[in-house]
């Protein structure tokens, strides 16, 4: 494997499906490169087969000390990016959301060509495995995507449903097929008993075995060495010592953050700022690093009576969405989301809190990722610049007040006791501490989340703060539009800095087949190529770009 066919960079939702697909001739050699661990499926660990997100609190699975700046200006926060086999999807919330026809679409009218809607939905319905599809639409695929019944449902989702209704919503049964506006219980990437992950579904034992296919793992690729228009070697790094490897193709797949850092590294950029960094310049592409987008999202969290509770045993996270639409001008529809997620922890007071959600699914901002410096142990600078484009704020501000107002309506009050805005952070990690702070923390959240309202109010205001109690069914303390938009925080889907589209267009990074512009033999294939983030959990739009893309690069073999 020191001159493969293919070298793939990153083992994450992307990488796990390319190293599958593109190793089924048993003749193609393909080398799969993960700087984090490995995790093949007979060492699975139990918080990433759980089918509650509990991954996503094991910061041993993540880049450490990331950060990125939310909003223009303000401090850097930490900001988790998965590195575990199997990315994202190792470590996400399990949503398979596909995105709305309008989404792809617009990225074929950007140049992405035959990636519309009606091309790629041809792909996802390879790839789904959905208990409600029918069959002569959806084939049985390899990703098994079920919902919660609604009989499980705490009462609080209940009464979402029926406070939809009677707003005038329509029940979906299935929104990845059946678009638009409504309401629907959440699809999810997941079987009965454990989470969906591509390194699970893709890098199987089976596949493991093929003697075409190499996976290394706690690599860490620094960067491409590039001459006369390709990439001649991938200088990679392992416990200090360094190696390079020859492949004959390169397909980076490190995601939104870490593809445009190993482009800009590697002298594929802008060149100016290449330049002021001491990087020789190899391919002048102003925009590798730009045009990041992501969701802005916020939570308010629910005090939920006993009775009134997702059962105990229940290890679900999301529960249910609502499509809406803001209307204004220029925006396209079903652009905003609320959801209902059932518990905050894997720990026994975790059903004791419930959360309603708001989030802008389809922004119109722009941020960018850059280097500070060209060492590769030097993180890339990430600046979101959330609600920056003008046509965001306002319609941010909508989702949360709608979301607001259906926490007030006569089918949902009555089913929670409190009602509070969080901060601008993983919600999952506003109730959750590792080791012996988590175990501490879980003994006293047991017992203060069952005293009397009053109480419990008192002390989670002194746990979430700055976030603050908003309301219940008695009285309201509205939060004002600087707490709402002090309260939006970044998902965990960043998408675009490598763009798909046309040639003449300078900040596009990538070709309708993800080739590089300027390189004849690398490729990327990410979340990073979306023109636009889709309106939807970006895991199920990945495995869709790397399905599509493996068939394209095995047709040209």
């Amino acid at each position: 494997m020191e001159n493969p066919d293919f070298l793939i960079i990153g083992g994450g939702t992307a990488g796990s499906v390319l190293a599958s697909r593109l190793s089924e001739d048993g003749v193609t050699r393909v080398l799969l490169i993960e700087a984090g661990r490995d995790t093949p499926p007979a060492t699975t660990p139990a918080d990433i087969a759980d089918t509650f997100p509990s991954s996503s609190l094991n910061r041993d699975y993540f880049w450490p000390e990331l950060k990125a700046e939310r909003v223009i200006g303000e401090a850097r926060r930490p900001y988790p990016q998965a590195r575990i086999m199997g990315g994202g999807s190792s470590v996400m919330g399990m949503w398979a959301l596909r995105g709305v026809p309008a989404d792809f679409d617009a990225w074929a009218a950007a140049g992405a060509q035959g990636w519309a809607w009606s091309d790629v939905v041809k792909i996802y319905r390879q790839i789904e495995n959905d208990e409600v599809s029918r069959r002569d639409v959806n084939a049985a695929g390899p990703m098994p995507i079920r919902r919660v019944p609604q009989a499980q449902w705490p009462a609080f989702a209940q009464g979402l449903r029926e406070a939809a209704v009677r707003r005038g919503f329509r029940l979906v049964d299935d929104i990845n097929e059946d678009g638009g506006d409504g309401f629907f219980g959440l699809p999810l990437s997941q079987g009965h008993e454990q989470r969906a992950s591509s390194a699970r579904l893709y890098l199987t034992e089976a596949v493991r075995r093929r003697p075409n296919l190499r996976i290394m793992a706690d690599i860490r690729v620094t960067s491409l060495t590039i001459s006369g228009g390709r990439v001649d070697a991938v200088n990679i790094e392992q416990g200090g010592h360094g190696q390079t490897v020859a492949p004959r193709h390169v397909i980076l797949s490190a995601g939104g953050i870490h593809s445009p850092a190993m482009l800009l590294r590697s002298g594929v950029g802008p060149g100016e700022a290449l330049q002021k960094l001491g990087i020789a310049v190899a391919v002048e592409r102003p925009g590798v690093g730009a045009n990041l987008q992501n969701h802005p999202y916020l939570h308010f969290a629910l005090t939920i009576p006993q009775g009134q509770r997702l059962a105990s045993g229940l290890r679900q996270f999301g529960l249910a969405g609502l499509r809406h639409s803001s209307g204004l001008a220029g925006c396209q529809p079903s652009d905003l989301l609320a959801f209902a997620i059932g518990r905050v922890s894997p720990r026994g007071f975790g059903a004791a809190l419930g959360m309603v959600g708001a989030a802008l699914y389809s922004p119109q901002s722009r941020g960018q990722v850059t280097l500070d410096a060209p060492d590769v142990r030097v993180l890339p600078r990430i600046d979101f610049r959330l609600l920056s484009d003008p046509r965001d704020r306002p319609r941010f501000l909508q989702a949360a007040r709608f979301a607001e107002s259906l926490l007030g309506d006569s089918a949902v009050a009555p089913a929670f006791e409190d009602a509070f805005i969080l901060p601008p952070v993983l919600s999952l990690h506003q109730f959750n501490q590792p080791g012996l702070k988590g175990a501490l923390f879980e003994m006293a959240a047991q017992v203060a989340l069952n005293l009397p309202a009053a109480v419990k109010r008192r002390m989670l205001e002194r746990v979430i703060a700055p976030g603050r109690w908003v309301g219940n069914a008695r009285r309201k303390a509205p939060a004002t539009d600087a707490e709402i938009v002090a309260a939006a925080a970044p998902m965990g889907h960043p998408t675009s800095t490598c763009a798909i589209g046309r040639p003449d267009n300078p900040m596009a990074v990538v070709d309708h087949q993800c080739r590089v512009y300027g390189l004849e033999n690398l490729r990327v294939v990410d979340a990073s190529v979306m023109p636009s983030v889709p309106s939807g959990n970006t895991n199920l739009p990945t495995t869709m770009v790397a399905e599509k893309m493996a068939q394209t690069i095995r047709a040209g073999l």
